[in-house]
């Protein structure tokens, strides 16, 4: 991973920090890792509302099925967590770190 510029001299203070004063190999760096954050933020979103759909689907075949409340039980919480997931990596709800 390509290290980005700010971090190599902290006692470097000589630039007014616009993107001017930054040298081709500095912009670059900055470049890429901020696309390698989106890409990776983006298919970590993806994964996760994957994760939830596999969730949501067992739960809610589990309780068509289920005979006992224990099953129930399981089913509706396997049904919550997959929403939660869902939502919570879409952004429509804040994630439980920030509730604590």
């Amino acid at each position: 991973m390509v290290s980005s510029p700010a971090d190599d001299d902290p006692a470097d203070t000589s630039t007014d920090g616009s993107v001017a004063a930054l040298s081709e190999e500095e912009l670059y760096a900055i470049v890429r890792v901020a696309a390698e954050d989106a890409v990776l933020g983006a298919l970590g979103t993806l994964m996760l509302v994957g994760i939830g759909i596999v969730l949501i689907a067992t739960g809610a075949s589990a309780l068509l099925t289920s005979v006992t409340p224990v099953s129930v039980l399981v089913s509706v919480v396997l049904i919550g967590f997959g929403v939660y997931l869902i939502t919570s990596s879409l952004g429509v709800i804040p994630p439980a770190r920030e509730w604590l």
